[in-house]
């Protein structure tokens, strides 16, 4: 599935695991990456899904066969998992110097944001590239005081 890319084809790094999030993100990159022209680039994570979060995914299929269907050309990179994502996402960021960085993003309580940090926010901070966050369907905002 993976093609050697060309140095003016523009290239999308999409970060995934299964989940809502990134299921929003999936649909958003491939349809940038249809607009654009460009590769996509899915890093992916080699644990299994979370059960609580993986039941958000209605396609079955694995991943590699439903990019296949896109008719895109696709690289995945499979990362171990560490206790930073951020830190993988920031380092294929440098590798590939992407032309768009995609990440799902979800709400997270405030307890949740100091505890476990934010790893959109740290690709925010330190990208290179332009990242855009994608909400996932059903996105309910928090209500402001």
């Amino acid at each position: 599935m993976s093609s050697t890319p060309t140095s003016s084809t523009p290239t999308i790094l999409l970060a995934y695991v299964p989940s809502a999030t990134s299921e929003a993100a999936l649909a958003f990159a491939v349809d940038e990456a249809e607009l654009r022209g460009a590769r996509l680039l899915v890093l992916a994570s080699e644990t299994g899904p979370d059960p609580r979060k993986g039941r958000a995914v209605t396609d079955p299929r694995p991943l590699p066969e439903r990019l296949t269907e896109t008719g895109l050309e696709v690289e995945i990179q499979t990362v171990a998992r560490r206790d930073d994502p951020a830190d993988d996402i920031l380092d294929a960021i440098e590798a590939t110097r992407p032309d768009l960085v995609v990440l799902g993003i979800r709400r997270r309580t405030p307890i949740g944001k100091i505890l476990l940090g934010s790893t959109s926010q740290r690709v925010v901070m330190e990208s290179t590239s332009p990242v855009v966050l994608v909400k996932p369907e059903g996105f309910v905002a928090p209500r402001r005081p």
